[in-house]
């Protein structure tokens, strides 16, 4: 009996060892910076459908805009200029509108011929992102590095400074 006892030990502790180590190599999914960013598969502007997983493998800043936002309309040159000075050192800028908050459908397709955007557009047409990110409100972006991991989360308007400074060091990893 004593024997038994001993080998039911030493297979649950081995079990519990086994767990302890692979759940350590798993990253929670989530909205916060230290989980992987979550998936999300959506209608784009300029193709048919896109997913978040796509850019996986790329340092991404993700931005969260509507048309109405003036804060949305004022990152949107700097946001532009990032993706054209470091796309090339493995950055994505990817934009998501949120279709949920916009006056009509068209808004966004005019916002987005007014500023001449000529980044990755995803649309969120029933607020998956909005309500799965739990966005605060407009804009938020996210700074997520090659791995899918979220490093930052800023609520508010960015700036193209603001934005290097956070984007250098993944690039270089």
């Amino acid at each position: 009996m004593k024997r038994k006892l001993t080998g039911v030990v030493v297979v649950v502790a081995v079990l519990l060892i086994a767990n302890l180590f692979m759940s350590r190599d798993r990253q929670e999914v989530g909205n916060s910076p230290g989980m992987v960013a979550e998936n999300f598969q959506l209608p784009m502007y300029e193709q048919p459908v896109g997913e978040l997983h796509d850019y996986f493998g790329n340092v991404i800043v993700l931005n969260t805009w509507a048309s109405w936002c003036e804060p949305c309309r004022e990152e949107m040159p700097a946001l532009m200029q990032l993706q054209d000075d470091y796309h090339a050192q493995g950055l994505s800028v990817l934009t998501v509108n949120m279709q949920k908050t916009e006056r009509t459908l068209q808004d966004a397709a005019e916002f987005i011929e007014e500023m001449n955007i000529t980044l990755p557009v995803f649309f969120d047409e029933d607020g998956f992102v909005y309500d799965q990110y739990q966005l605060p409100g407009l804009p938020v972006t996210y700074i997520i590095n090659r791995d899918g991991v979220i490093e930052e989360r800023i609520a508010g308007e960015v700036t193209y400074e603001g934005l290097e400074e956070l984007i250098l060091p993944l690039l270089d990893q």
